[in-house]
Protein backbone atom coordinates (compact mmCIF):
# COMPACT_ATOMS: atom_id res chain seq x y z
CA UNK A 1 0.00 0.00 0.00
CA UNK A 2 1.85 2.91 -1.08
CA UNK A 3 0.14 5.60 0.83
CA UNK A 4 0.85 3.76 4.15
CA UNK A 5 4.94 4.05 4.87
CA UNK A 6 6.13 0.73 6.22
CA UNK A 7 6.69 1.81 9.68
CA UNK A 8 2.92 2.83 10.25
CA UNK A 9 1.74 0.17 9.13
CA UNK A 10 4.07 -2.56 11.44
CA UNK A 11 3.22 -0.48 13.99
CA UNK A 12 -0.59 -0.75 13.49
CA UNK A 13 0.05 -4.83 12.69
CA UNK A 14 1.67 -4.53 16.56
CA UNK A 15 -0.61 -2.67 18.28
CA UNK A 16 -4.10 -4.36 17.10
CA UNK A 17 -2.59 -7.76 17.54
CA UNK A 18 -1.21 -7.03 20.86
CA UNK A 19 -5.26 -5.69 21.60
CA UNK A 20 -6.39 -8.72 20.10
CA UNK A 21 -4.37 -11.59 22.07
CA UNK A 22 -4.86 -8.95 25.52
CA UNK A 23 -8.70 -9.43 25.06
CA UNK A 24 -8.33 -12.84 24.34
CA UNK A 25 -10.24 -15.98 24.69
CA UNK A 26 -9.65 -18.87 27.75
CA UNK A 27 -11.08 -21.31 25.46
CA UNK A 28 -9.22 -24.14 23.50
CA UNK A 29 -10.10 -24.53 19.65
CA UNK A 30 -13.73 -26.06 19.87
CA UNK A 31 -15.86 -27.84 17.04
CA UNK A 32 -14.45 -26.23 13.53
CA UNK A 33 -11.18 -24.94 15.35
CA UNK A 34 -10.67 -28.14 16.95
CA UNK A 35 -10.48 -29.92 13.88
CA UNK A 36 -8.18 -27.43 12.11
CA UNK A 37 -5.74 -27.23 15.38
CA UNK A 38 -5.36 -31.19 14.81
CA UNK A 39 -4.21 -30.76 11.45
CA UNK A 40 -1.63 -28.35 12.37
CA UNK A 41 -0.86 -29.98 15.48
CA UNK A 42 -0.22 -33.70 13.54
CA UNK A 43 2.09 -31.49 11.19
CA UNK A 44 3.80 -30.04 13.59
CA UNK A 45 4.67 -33.20 15.62
CA UNK A 46 4.07 -35.87 13.08
CA UNK A 47 4.18 -34.42 9.66
CA UNK A 48 1.04 -36.06 8.95
CA UNK A 49 -2.93 -34.37 8.31
CA UNK A 50 -4.43 -37.12 9.14
CA UNK A 51 -6.69 -36.18 12.08
CA UNK A 52 -8.98 -37.78 15.40
CA UNK A 53 -11.91 -36.31 15.48
CA UNK A 54 -14.46 -36.82 12.82
CA UNK A 55 -16.46 -33.33 12.56
CA UNK A 56 -18.86 -31.89 11.22
CA UNK A 57 -20.97 -34.44 10.78
CA UNK A 58 -21.42 -34.18 6.68
CA UNK A 59 -17.54 -34.82 7.00
CA UNK A 60 -16.67 -38.50 5.93
CA UNK A 61 -13.09 -40.46 6.01
CA UNK A 62 -10.46 -40.18 2.97
CA UNK A 63 -10.56 -43.66 0.59
CA UNK A 64 -7.60 -44.96 3.35
CA UNK A 65 -9.79 -45.22 5.99
CA UNK A 66 -8.35 -42.58 7.72
CA UNK A 67 -10.32 -38.97 8.75
CA UNK A 68 -8.74 -35.64 7.25
CA UNK A 69 -10.20 -32.52 7.89
CA UNK A 70 -12.70 -31.21 5.42
CA UNK A 71 -11.43 -27.38 6.18
CA UNK A 72 -8.74 -26.10 3.80
CA UNK A 73 -5.03 -25.88 4.41
CA UNK A 74 -4.39 -22.59 5.29
CA UNK A 75 -6.37 -22.32 8.45
CA UNK A 76 -4.50 -25.32 9.79
CA UNK A 77 -0.40 -24.34 8.77
CA UNK A 78 -1.11 -20.78 10.18
CA UNK A 79 -1.66 -22.09 13.88
CA UNK A 80 1.48 -24.62 12.97
CA UNK A 81 4.23 -21.42 14.62
CA UNK A 82 2.09 -21.67 17.91
CA UNK A 83 2.38 -25.17 18.18
CA UNK A 84 5.72 -25.10 17.60
CA UNK A 85 6.03 -22.51 20.18
CA UNK A 86 3.75 -24.34 22.57
CA UNK A 87 5.93 -27.30 22.40
CA UNK A 88 8.92 -25.43 23.01
CA UNK A 89 7.97 -23.79 26.03
CA UNK A 90 6.18 -26.34 27.96
CA UNK A 91 5.69 -30.02 28.05
CA UNK A 92 2.36 -31.23 28.72
CA UNK A 93 2.03 -32.82 31.85
CA UNK A 94 3.32 -29.09 33.01
CA UNK A 95 0.79 -27.57 35.14
CA UNK A 96 1.38 -24.38 32.49
CA UNK A 97 0.25 -26.65 29.46
CA UNK A 98 -3.41 -25.18 29.47
CA UNK A 99 -2.36 -21.46 29.45
CA UNK A 100 -0.07 -21.86 27.15
CA UNK A 101 -1.89 -24.01 24.87
CA UNK A 102 -4.77 -21.89 24.86
CA UNK A 103 -2.44 -18.12 24.14
CA UNK A 104 -0.40 -20.31 21.19
CA UNK A 105 -3.16 -21.64 19.68
CA UNK A 106 -4.68 -17.80 19.16
CA UNK A 107 -1.65 -15.83 18.31
CA UNK A 108 -2.69 -16.80 14.75
CA UNK A 109 -5.85 -15.39 14.72
CA UNK A 110 -4.79 -12.15 16.39
CA UNK A 111 -2.38 -11.67 14.22
CA UNK A 112 -4.49 -12.21 11.28
CA UNK A 113 -7.25 -9.85 13.06
CA UNK A 114 -4.74 -6.50 12.80
CA UNK A 115 -3.53 -7.89 9.21
CA UNK A 116 -7.22 -7.21 8.19
CA UNK A 117 -7.39 -3.78 9.47
CA UNK A 118 -3.98 -2.77 8.73
CA UNK A 119 -4.92 -3.90 5.30
CA UNK A 120 -8.22 -2.28 5.87
CA UNK A 121 -5.97 0.96 6.73
CA UNK A 122 -4.15 0.91 3.64
CA UNK A 123 -7.13 0.59 1.57
CA UNK A 124 -8.86 3.68 3.11
CA UNK A 125 -5.84 5.87 2.62
CA UNK A 126 -5.34 4.19 -1.54
CA UNK A 127 -8.86 5.69 -1.53
CA UNK A 128 -7.91 9.13 -0.40
CA UNK A 129 -8.86 9.12 3.34
CA UNK A 130 -6.32 11.10 5.64
CA UNK A 131 -4.60 9.14 8.19
CA UNK A 132 -6.58 10.63 10.56
CA UNK A 133 -9.95 9.02 9.09
CA UNK A 134 -8.54 5.90 8.34
CA UNK A 135 -6.89 5.57 11.50
CA UNK A 136 -10.37 5.99 13.25
CA UNK A 137 -11.96 3.70 10.81
CA UNK A 138 -8.97 0.81 11.27
CA UNK A 139 -10.62 1.42 15.35
CA UNK A 140 -13.87 1.56 14.26
CA UNK A 141 -13.44 -2.20 12.40
CA UNK A 142 -11.43 -3.70 15.04
CA UNK A 143 -13.67 -2.85 18.15
CA UNK A 144 -17.19 -2.20 17.19
CA UNK A 145 -17.42 -4.81 14.51
CA UNK A 146 -17.68 -9.10 14.83
CA UNK A 147 -13.96 -8.93 13.49
CA UNK A 148 -13.05 -8.36 17.34
CA UNK A 149 -15.07 -11.48 17.93
CA UNK A 150 -13.07 -13.53 15.52
CA UNK A 151 -9.93 -12.29 15.65
CA UNK A 152 -10.05 -14.39 19.35
CA UNK A 153 -11.13 -17.09 17.41
CA UNK A 154 -9.21 -19.91 16.20
CA UNK A 155 -11.78 -20.19 13.22
CA UNK A 156 -10.86 -19.55 9.56
CA UNK A 157 -12.96 -16.74 9.19
CA UNK A 158 -10.40 -14.22 10.41
CA UNK A 159 -8.19 -15.66 7.83
CA UNK A 160 -10.91 -15.30 5.13
CA UNK A 161 -11.33 -11.82 5.74
CA UNK A 162 -7.59 -10.97 5.61
CA UNK A 163 -6.72 -12.85 2.73
CA UNK A 164 -10.24 -11.60 0.81
CA UNK A 165 -9.31 -7.81 1.92
CA UNK A 166 -5.65 -8.10 1.01
CA UNK A 167 -6.86 -9.64 -2.52
CA UNK A 168 -8.97 -6.85 -3.21
CA UNK A 169 -6.52 -4.17 -2.73
CA UNK A 170 -4.04 -5.89 -4.69
CA UNK A 171 -6.76 -6.45 -7.47
CA UNK A 172 -6.81 -2.33 -6.97
CA UNK A 173 -3.11 -1.62 -7.32
CA UNK A 174 -2.89 -3.58 -10.32
CA UNK A 175 -5.95 -2.57 -12.17
CA UNK A 176 -4.13 1.67 -11.31
CA UNK A 177 -0.25 0.39 -12.29
CA UNK A 178 -0.63 -3.19 -14.23
CA UNK A 179 2.96 -3.84 -13.67
CA UNK A 180 4.61 -7.35 -13.03
CA UNK A 181 5.52 -6.26 -9.25
CA UNK A 182 1.61 -5.98 -8.97
CA UNK A 183 0.39 -8.87 -10.69
CA UNK A 184 3.19 -11.10 -8.51
CA UNK A 185 1.29 -9.58 -5.39
CA UNK A 186 -2.24 -10.34 -7.07
CA UNK A 187 -1.37 -14.05 -7.47
CA UNK A 188 -0.01 -14.61 -4.48
CA UNK A 189 -2.90 -13.24 -2.75
CA UNK A 190 -5.35 -15.37 -5.07
CA UNK A 191 -3.30 -18.58 -4.10
CA UNK A 192 -4.05 -17.44 -0.51
CA UNK A 193 -7.74 -16.79 -1.03
CA UNK A 194 -8.18 -20.36 -2.66
CA UNK A 195 -6.22 -22.01 0.36
CA UNK A 196 -8.41 -20.75 3.52
CA UNK A 197 -11.95 -21.59 1.99
CA UNK A 198 -12.73 -23.15 -1.48
CA UNK A 199 -15.44 -21.53 -1.61
CA UNK A 200 -14.14 -17.57 -1.94
CA UNK A 201 -12.57 -19.62 -5.18
CA UNK A 202 -16.03 -17.59 -6.42
CA UNK A 203 -14.52 -14.18 -5.30
CA UNK A 204 -11.59 -15.28 -7.23
CA UNK A 205 -13.51 -15.39 -10.14
CA UNK A 206 -15.34 -12.46 -9.60
CA UNK A 207 -12.07 -10.57 -9.10
CA UNK A 208 -11.16 -11.92 -12.62
CA UNK A 209 -14.26 -10.33 -14.07
CA UNK A 210 -13.36 -7.06 -12.97
CA UNK A 211 -9.98 -6.94 -14.13
CA UNK A 212 -10.92 -8.31 -17.60
CA UNK A 213 -13.51 -5.25 -17.97
CA UNK A 214 -10.61 -2.60 -16.12
CA UNK A 215 -8.29 -3.69 -18.72
CA UNK A 216 -10.38 -4.85 -21.56
CA UNK A 217 -8.76 -1.72 -23.82
CA UNK A 218 -5.44 -2.38 -22.76
CA UNK A 219 -5.31 -6.21 -23.95
CA UNK A 220 -1.20 -5.85 -23.85
CA UNK A 221 -1.65 -4.88 -19.68
CA UNK A 222 -4.21 -7.84 -19.28
CA UNK A 223 -1.82 -10.39 -21.03
CA UNK A 224 0.93 -9.16 -18.97
CA UNK A 225 -1.09 -9.29 -15.81
CA UNK A 226 -2.91 -12.41 -15.95
CA UNK A 227 0.81 -14.03 -17.09
CA UNK A 228 2.48 -12.94 -13.71
CA UNK A 229 -0.45 -13.41 -11.71
CA UNK A 230 -0.93 -17.05 -13.10
CA UNK A 231 2.94 -17.46 -12.12
CA UNK A 232 3.00 -16.51 -8.39
CA UNK A 233 -0.30 -18.28 -7.79
CA UNK A 234 1.34 -22.27 -9.07
CA UNK A 235 2.55 -23.01 -6.15
CA UNK A 236 -0.43 -21.97 -4.03
CA UNK A 237 -3.17 -23.91 -6.56
CA UNK A 238 -0.32 -26.58 -6.39
CA UNK A 239 -0.86 -27.18 -2.37
CA UNK A 240 -4.11 -26.77 -2.76
CA UNK A 241 -4.59 -29.83 -5.45
CA UNK A 242 -1.99 -31.66 -3.66
CA UNK A 243 -3.66 -31.59 -0.37
CA UNK A 244 -6.92 -32.26 -2.02
CA UNK A 245 -5.15 -35.79 -3.37
CA UNK A 246 -3.79 -36.70 -0.06
CA UNK A 247 -6.93 -36.52 1.61
CA UNK A 248 -9.75 -37.37 -0.35
CA UNK A 249 -7.44 -38.66 -3.61
CA UNK A 250 -8.63 -36.63 -6.33
CA UNK A 251 -6.99 -32.83 -6.70
CA UNK A 252 -10.34 -31.70 -7.67
CA UNK A 253 -12.18 -32.56 -4.41
CA UNK A 254 -12.70 -30.69 -1.78
CA UNK A 255 -14.55 -32.73 0.50
CA UNK A 256 -17.53 -30.52 0.75
CA UNK A 257 -19.74 -32.93 -1.17
CA UNK A 258 -22.35 -33.11 1.27
CA UNK A 259 -22.55 -29.72 2.36
CA UNK A 260 -22.58 -28.69 -1.45
CA UNK A 261 -26.36 -30.72 -1.19
CA UNK A 262 -27.49 -28.32 0.68
CA UNK A 263 -27.82 -25.49 -1.63
CA UNK A 264 -31.11 -26.17 -2.06
CA UNK A 265 -32.50 -22.81 -0.31
CA UNK A 266 -34.32 -19.54 -2.00
CA UNK A 267 -31.41 -17.03 -2.21
CA UNK A 268 -33.51 -14.41 -0.60
CA UNK A 269 -34.65 -16.26 2.13
CA UNK A 270 -30.76 -16.49 2.79
CA UNK A 271 -29.87 -12.86 2.02
CA UNK A 272 -33.48 -11.97 4.44
CA UNK A 273 -31.40 -13.98 7.35
CA UNK A 274 -28.08 -13.01 6.38
CA UNK A 275 -29.26 -9.05 6.79
CA UNK A 276 -32.90 -8.78 8.52
CA UNK A 277 -33.25 -11.40 10.77
CA UNK A 278 -33.40 -11.09 14.29
CA UNK A 279 -30.51 -13.41 15.39
CA UNK A 280 -28.31 -12.98 12.64
CA UNK A 281 -28.79 -9.72 11.35
CA UNK A 282 -25.09 -8.46 10.11
CA UNK A 283 -26.16 -5.13 10.81
CA UNK A 284 -27.52 -6.43 14.63
CA UNK A 285 -23.78 -7.92 15.25
CA UNK A 286 -21.99 -5.23 13.15
CA UNK A 287 -23.74 -1.55 13.79
CA UNK A 288 -21.18 0.71 11.83
CA UNK A 289 -22.12 -1.16 8.57
CA UNK A 290 -25.14 0.74 8.25
CA UNK A 291 -23.06 3.54 7.63
CA UNK A 292 -21.15 1.73 4.96
CA UNK A 293 -24.52 1.31 2.89
CA UNK A 294 -25.82 4.70 3.45
CA UNK A 295 -22.39 5.66 2.16
CA UNK A 296 -22.08 2.93 -1.05
CA UNK A 297 -24.09 5.34 -3.60
CA UNK A 298 -21.53 8.51 -3.05
CA UNK A 299 -18.94 6.14 -2.75
CA UNK A 300 -19.53 4.79 -5.97
CA UNK A 301 -19.48 7.87 -7.69
CA UNK A 302 -16.40 8.80 -6.87
CA UNK A 303 -14.76 5.23 -7.06
CA UNK A 304 -16.11 3.59 -9.73
CA UNK A 305 -13.73 0.82 -10.45
CA UNK A 306 -13.28 0.09 -6.08
CA UNK A 307 -16.98 0.10 -5.47
CA UNK A 308 -16.71 -2.72 -8.63
CA UNK A 309 -14.10 -4.41 -7.57
CA UNK A 310 -16.00 -4.73 -4.25
CA UNK A 311 -19.30 -5.70 -5.82
CA UNK A 312 -17.55 -8.81 -7.92
CA UNK A 313 -15.43 -9.89 -5.32
CA UNK A 314 -18.25 -9.98 -2.37
CA UNK A 315 -20.92 -10.71 -4.07
CA UNK A 316 -20.53 -14.47 -5.62
CA UNK A 317 -19.67 -15.63 -2.40
CA UNK A 318 -22.78 -14.14 -0.24
CA UNK A 319 -24.99 -15.30 -3.60
CA UNK A 320 -23.53 -19.21 -2.62
CA UNK A 321 -24.00 -18.50 0.84
CA UNK A 322 -27.78 -17.15 0.55
CA UNK A 323 -28.83 -20.99 -1.07
CA UNK A 324 -27.26 -23.17 1.56
CA UNK A 325 -29.63 -24.14 4.37
CA UNK A 326 -27.06 -23.36 6.59
CA UNK A 327 -26.87 -19.75 5.61
CA UNK A 328 -25.61 -18.69 8.56
CA UNK A 329 -23.05 -20.74 9.46
CA UNK A 330 -24.33 -21.78 13.01
CA UNK A 331 -23.24 -22.28 15.84
CA UNK A 332 -21.50 -19.46 16.37
CA UNK A 333 -21.35 -15.66 17.16
CA UNK A 334 -23.22 -13.70 14.19
CA UNK A 335 -23.85 -14.93 10.52
CA UNK A 336 -20.06 -15.63 10.56
CA UNK A 337 -19.92 -16.52 6.84
CA UNK A 338 -19.88 -12.79 6.13
CA UNK A 339 -16.87 -12.09 7.92
CA UNK A 340 -14.90 -11.79 4.95
CA UNK A 341 -17.62 -8.92 3.37
CA UNK A 342 -17.33 -6.84 6.64
CA UNK A 343 -14.12 -4.68 5.68
CA UNK A 344 -15.36 -4.54 2.04
CA UNK A 345 -18.51 -3.36 3.32
CA UNK A 346 -16.54 -0.74 6.07
CA UNK A 347 -14.31 0.90 3.53
CA UNK A 348 -17.33 3.96 1.72
CA UNK A 349 -18.28 4.63 5.43
CA UNK A 350 -14.87 6.02 6.06
CA UNK A 351 -13.76 7.14 2.69
CA UNK A 352 -17.26 8.44 1.44
CA UNK A 353 -18.99 8.83 4.37
CA UNK A 354 -16.64 10.14 6.49
CA UNK A 355 -16.63 13.28 4.78
CA UNK A 356 -20.26 14.13 4.89
CA UNK A 357 -20.69 12.91 8.72
CA UNK A 358 -17.96 15.78 9.67
CA UNK A 359 -19.95 18.90 8.28
CA UNK A 360 -23.03 17.84 10.63
CA UNK A 361 -23.45 17.28 14.64
CA UNK A 362 -26.34 15.41 14.20
CA UNK A 363 -24.92 12.73 11.59
CA UNK A 364 -21.69 12.94 13.95
CA UNK A 365 -24.03 11.73 16.83
CA UNK A 366 -25.81 8.84 15.16
CA UNK A 367 -22.78 7.89 13.70
CA UNK A 368 -21.05 7.82 17.25
CA UNK A 369 -24.18 6.37 18.25
CA UNK A 370 -23.66 3.05 16.01
CA UNK A 371 -20.22 2.63 16.82
CA UNK A 372 -20.85 2.38 20.36
CA UNK A 373 -23.63 -0.02 20.25
CA UNK A 374 -21.19 -1.46 17.84
CA UNK A 375 -18.77 -1.64 20.60
CA UNK A 376 -21.21 -2.93 22.90
CA UNK A 377 -22.73 -6.03 20.82
CA UNK A 378 -18.90 -6.88 20.35
CA UNK A 379 -18.25 -6.92 24.31
CA UNK A 380 -21.21 -9.22 24.71
CA UNK A 381 -19.79 -11.39 22.22
CA UNK A 382 -16.40 -11.62 23.85
CA UNK A 383 -17.81 -11.63 27.41
CA UNK A 384 -18.43 -15.37 26.98
CA UNK A 385 -17.69 -17.87 24.14
CA UNK A 386 -20.75 -18.83 22.12
CA UNK A 387 -21.84 -21.82 23.26
CA UNK A 388 -23.33 -21.26 26.66
CA UNK A 389 -25.88 -19.14 25.07
CA UNK A 390 -26.48 -21.65 22.48
CA UNK A 391 -27.05 -24.74 25.01
CA UNK A 392 -29.52 -22.35 26.69
CA UNK A 393 -31.14 -21.03 24.39
CA UNK A 394 -31.68 -24.44 22.61
CA UNK A 395 -32.64 -26.08 25.52
CA UNK A 396 -35.17 -23.64 26.73
CA UNK A 397 -36.45 -24.15 23.00
CA UNK A 398 -36.99 -27.80 23.12
CA UNK A 399 -38.77 -27.56 26.60
CA UNK A 400 -40.99 -24.50 25.65
CA UNK A 401 -42.02 -25.41 22.11
CA UNK A 402 -41.65 -28.91 22.06
CA UNK A 403 -39.18 -31.32 20.02
CA UNK A 404 -39.34 -31.40 16.48
CA UNK A 405 -39.39 -33.81 13.97
CA UNK A 406 -36.12 -34.91 12.66
CA UNK A 407 -36.43 -37.96 10.52
CA UNK A 408 -36.75 -35.67 7.48
CA UNK A 409 -33.34 -33.78 8.02
CA UNK A 410 -31.01 -33.27 4.90
CA UNK A 411 -28.21 -34.51 7.10
CA UNK A 412 -27.24 -36.54 9.66
CA UNK A 413 -27.48 -35.99 13.27
CA UNK A 414 -24.67 -34.78 15.54
CA UNK A 415 -23.62 -36.44 18.87
CA UNK A 416 -26.24 -34.51 20.48
CA UNK A 417 -29.29 -35.65 18.18
CA UNK A 418 -29.37 -32.02 16.71
CA UNK A 419 -29.08 -31.13 13.30
CA UNK A 420 -26.78 -28.72 12.79
CA UNK A 421 -27.97 -27.35 9.14
CA UNK A 422 -31.41 -28.10 9.49
CA UNK A 423 -34.55 -25.95 10.06
CA UNK A 424 -35.93 -27.91 12.93
CA UNK A 425 -32.82 -26.68 14.99
CA UNK A 426 -31.80 -23.42 13.54
CA UNK A 427 -35.34 -21.78 12.79
CA UNK A 428 -35.51 -20.67 16.75
CA UNK A 429 -31.70 -19.16 16.64
CA UNK A 430 -32.47 -17.31 13.53
CA UNK A 431 -35.75 -15.71 13.61
CA UNK A 432 -37.23 -15.75 17.28
CA UNK A 433 -36.14 -12.67 19.44
CA UNK A 434 -36.41 -14.81 22.69
CA UNK A 435 -33.18 -16.93 21.95
CA UNK A 436 -30.96 -14.22 19.94
CA UNK A 437 -27.77 -14.38 20.59
CA UNK A 438 -27.40 -10.40 21.78
CA UNK A 439 -30.24 -10.37 24.05
CA UNK A 440 -29.17 -13.73 25.27
CA UNK A 441 -25.21 -12.69 26.18
CA UNK A 442 -26.58 -9.06 28.08
CA UNK A 443 -28.67 -10.90 30.36
CA UNK A 444 -26.18 -13.42 30.98
CA UNK A 445 -23.04 -10.73 31.40
CA UNK A 446 -25.57 -8.34 33.77
CA UNK A 447 -26.52 -11.54 35.83
CA UNK A 448 -23.25 -13.22 36.10
CA UNK A 449 -22.62 -14.33 39.16
CA UNK A 450 -26.33 -14.57 40.88
CA UNK A 451 -27.95 -17.58 41.33
CA UNK A 452 -30.29 -18.59 38.76
CA UNK A 453 -33.32 -17.88 40.43
CA UNK A 454 -32.95 -14.54 40.46
CA UNK A 455 -31.41 -14.25 37.32
CA UNK A 456 -34.48 -16.54 35.52
CA UNK A 457 -36.99 -13.43 35.91
CA UNK A 458 -35.13 -10.88 33.43
CA UNK A 459 -34.35 -13.94 31.02
CA UNK A 460 -35.05 -13.10 27.35
CA UNK A 461 -37.81 -16.00 27.07
CA UNK A 462 -39.73 -14.58 30.17
CA UNK A 463 -41.02 -11.58 28.24
CA UNK A 464 -43.06 -14.09 26.24
CA UNK A 465 -43.51 -16.81 28.97
CA UNK A 466 -44.05 -17.57 32.56
CA UNK A 467 -42.64 -20.83 32.33
CA UNK A 468 -40.59 -22.08 34.72
CA UNK A 469 -36.83 -23.89 33.81
CA UNK A 470 -35.39 -24.88 36.11
CA UNK A 471 -33.71 -27.44 33.83
CA UNK A 472 -31.54 -24.54 32.64
CA UNK A 473 -29.85 -24.18 35.76
CA UNK A 474 -26.64 -26.29 34.91
CA UNK A 475 -26.05 -24.62 31.62
CA UNK A 476 -26.28 -21.30 32.96
CA UNK A 477 -23.83 -21.97 35.90
CA UNK A 478 -21.34 -23.43 33.45
CA UNK A 479 -21.48 -19.78 31.35
CA UNK A 480 -17.85 -18.19 32.36
CA UNK A 481 -16.66 -15.10 31.64
CA UNK A 482 -13.95 -15.70 28.62
CA UNK A 483 -10.52 -14.14 29.13
CA UNK A 484 -7.54 -15.70 29.13
CA UNK A 485 -6.47 -14.07 32.38
CA UNK A 486 -8.87 -16.36 34.05
CA UNK A 487 -6.75 -19.07 33.40
CA UNK A 488 -3.68 -18.20 35.89
CA UNK A 489 -5.78 -15.62 37.71
CA UNK A 490 -8.22 -17.97 38.86
CA UNK A 491 -5.95 -21.40 38.69
CA UNK A 492 -2.84 -22.98 39.97
CA UNK A 493 -0.51 -20.26 41.42
CA UNK A 494 2.19 -21.98 39.53
CA UNK A 495 0.93 -20.36 36.79
CA UNK A 496 0.67 -16.85 37.43
CA UNK A 497 4.06 -16.03 37.13
CA UNK A 498 3.90 -17.07 33.09
CA UNK A 499 0.15 -15.96 32.78
CA UNK A 500 1.74 -11.91 34.31
CA UNK A 501 4.79 -12.36 32.13
CA UNK A 502 2.63 -12.96 29.41
CA UNK A 503 -0.06 -10.11 30.13
CA UNK A 504 2.87 -7.67 30.15
CA UNK A 505 4.19 -8.66 26.41
CA UNK A 506 0.76 -7.68 25.32
CA UNK A 507 0.69 -4.91 27.05
CA UNK A 508 4.07 -3.84 25.52
CA UNK A 509 3.09 -5.16 22.22
CA UNK A 510 -0.15 -3.24 22.20
CA UNK A 511 0.63 0.38 23.84
CA UNK A 512 4.58 0.10 22.07
CA UNK A 513 2.26 -0.35 18.71
CA UNK A 514 -0.12 2.66 19.30
CA UNK A 515 2.30 5.17 20.34
CA UNK A 516 4.11 4.43 17.15
CA UNK A 517 0.54 4.47 15.35
CA UNK A 518 -0.38 7.64 16.79
CA UNK A 519 3.39 9.80 16.83
CA UNK A 520 3.09 8.56 12.55
CA UNK A 521 -0.56 9.72 12.14
CA UNK A 522 0.52 13.11 13.70
CA UNK A 523 3.00 13.57 11.65
CA UNK A 524 1.10 12.59 8.66
CA UNK A 525 -1.32 15.09 9.44
CA UNK A 526 0.56 18.11 10.52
Amino acid sequence: MSASPLRLRLAILLCLTGCFLLVGSREPPWADARIMYEVAENLANTQRVSVKSEWPPMSHKGPDGKVYSQYAFGPSIVHVPGVWLRNATTDRADPESKLVTVVTSHLASAFMGALTCMLFFGMCRRLGASAAAASAGTLVLAFSTMILVYARSPYSEIMQAASVLGFTGALLAVVDAPVRRNALALGAWAALVLNTKAVLALALLGGGGHLLIALRRDRAALVRVVAWSLLSAVPGVIVFLVYNYVRWGDPLDTGYGETISLLRAWPWHGLWGLFLSPGKSLFLYCPPLVIGVLASVRFAREHGGAARAFVFVGLPPLLFYACMLIWSGDWCWGPRYLTYLVPLMMVPAVVSGWPVIARSRALRAAAAALVAFGFVVQVLGIAFYWDHWIRIALNVRLSWLGNPERSGTPTKLNEFGLCDACFEDMSGHHWLPPFAAIPGHAWMLVNHGEAYRDAQPSAPWRRYTRLDMPQIEPFYKAARLDWWGFLWIQGQPSTRPIGIGILILFLAMSVGGGVGWWRRVRAATA
